[in-house]
């Protein structure tokens, strides 16, 4: 699940869920920024149990680089962070 908005012929900023099975409902709007609102999972959560999703958001320079990096990581359900460096799972 993508969603991008084009700063006045330069890059693109964008937002992408990883796995987008995760998401249960979405909507957005943009203006001089993006706005993306998600709700995950859709089933009750108790006490102690947690939830989540994995994204990537940042500065694309074209709409075919970041396909490219939403394919490269597409499926990914959690980010692992160790002391050298963090990994998409």
């Amino acid at each position: 699940m993508i969603r991008a908005y084009q700063l006045k012929k330069g890059p693109w900023i964008a937002g992408m869920t990883l796995d987008p099975a995760v998401t249960v409902e979405a909507w957005c709007h943009q203006r001089s920024y993006v706005c993306f609102i998600q709700e995950l999972h859709g089933r009750r959560v108790k006490a102690g149990e947690t939830f989540g999703a994995a994204y990537i958001v940042g500065y694309f320079d074209d709409g075919a680089a970041l396909e490219k990096t939403y394919d490269l990581h597409k499926g990914a359900r959690r980010i692992e962070i160790d002391a050298k460096r963090w990994h998409l799972k």
